[in-house]
């Protein structure tokens, strides 16, 4: 199991070793039967859960955070019984990320769809322009972190183009395994929080010890890719080259950005951009706007992680002291965990001017002020 931190305890799985070794040698059929209660599953239909718990009417689901929704998966029937397409185009869902394999739970709930293997239609969602995605994951199990990479960047670009919906069987286990990749993939924040964040948002989720060091494995290979250039450590050890600097942005980055960026680190990108438009007297370019936008909505995102960490008492309490710094815990992160991500650290990287974000957010800042002051 991962190390201890002294700010966020390290979330437990809610399985015990012999429960996890005894599902793994249960046949699928039985386990159906016995864990799941067949045709009667739970988390095939509504009854069992309480209207609060259905933010989609006719299913499990809940709110883990403004954009995203994790859920028990749809069926055929539940699809029209509930109006579940009406439901996605109202809240304005425009994708749905499937975590199962096909053939999975085949004895849960209604048959399996015959085409698709899954307890609907894909293509049901298509025709009414909500976007699908696969990346099947084991029961109980996990994806290799290739995998789990592509998910994270598929639900980073979905989120942009609207709300997104996920799902595996309960939407508990593989759901919140690939949502709370997200959250560290996209705020910078620890595994152990990201972790604790979903499951106050979905009790229960993310359930087994390997779902639990998934994250944090993926948090660690992040983190060794956040160091885009290289330090006095490295002085005498092997040379950094642009192509390592371009492999680890690869990592990083995905969708349109990640294909115009394939041959050109970002900070110069946008550097290079913004003088230009300053040196002839143009409006800042499109890329430069999104880039504030994508900052502004994840300081909201962030704002809200640490206020529900803090309500349920994982971090201590927080004020916002100058220049929107947060004071208290020092970070959002608890960072001295194993290659965790510090907050403390990225303000000392920024101070260096060694990130691999260019700080656009201050050059736009400081060129407003002169203007004004002129």
């Amino acid at each position: 199991m991962p190390s201890s931190s002294p700010h966020v305890p390290v979330p437990r799985p809610s399985y015990s070793q012999a429960r996890e070794n005894l599902v793994r040698a249960i046949p699928p059929k039985l386990l159906c039967l016995l864990a799941c209660g067949g045709k009667d599953c739970r988390y095939e239909g509504p009854e069992c859960w309480k209207s609060n718990q259905q933010v989609i009417r006719g299913l499990f689901s809940s709110w883990v955070t403004d954009d995203i929704i994790a859920m028990a998966r749809p069926s055929n029937q539940l699809i029209k019984k509930y109006n579940i397409i009406e439901q996605f185009q109202r809240l304005k869902i425009r994708s749905i990320i499937n975590m199962q394999l096909p053939g999975e739970h085949a004895h849960c709930g209604p048959p399996l769809d015959l085409d698709s293997g899954f307890t609907y239609s894909p293509q049901t969602f298509m025709d009414n322009k909500i976007y699908f995605y696969n990346f099947g994951m084991p029961d109980f199990g996990v994806s290799s972190l290739v995998g789990i990479i592509d998910g994270v960047k598929v639900l980073a670009f979905a989120v942009k183009e609207g709300r997104v919906a996920v799902h595996c069987h309960a939407g508990l286990g593989r759901t919140g395994v690939l949502i709370a990749c997200y959250l560290v993939y996209t705020l910078r924040i620890s595994p152990s929080e990201a972790v604790h964040y979903v499951r106050i948002k979905r009790p229960r989720s993310i359930q087994t010890r390997s779902q639990i060091n998934q994250v944090f494995d993926f948090a660690r290979l992040l983190g060794t890719q956040l160091t885009q250039y290289p330090d006095l450590s490295l002085r005498h050890g092997a040379p950094f080259t642009l192509q390592h600097y371009l492999n680890r942005q690869a990592l990083l980055l995905h969708g349109r950005e990640a294909r115009r960026l394939r041959h050109t680190p970002k900070v110069v990108y946008l550097l290079c951009v913004r003088l230009s438009c300053l040196a002839l007297g143009l409006a800042s370019p499109p890329e430069v706007h999104a880039e504030l936008e994508k900052r502004s909505a994840l300081r909201v995102l962030s704002r809200a992680v640490r206020e529900t960490l803090v309500s349920k008492q994982y971090l201590p309490l927080l004020s916002e002291g100058r220049k929107g710094s947060w004071a208290g815990s020092g970070s959002v992160s608890s960072w001295d965990e194993p290659l965790g991500f510090l907050e403390r650290k990225r303000e000392v990287l920024l101070d260096k001017r060694s990130y691999s974000e260019s700080d656009v957010t201050k050059i736009i800042v400081y060129e407003v002020k002169r203007i004004r002051n002129c």
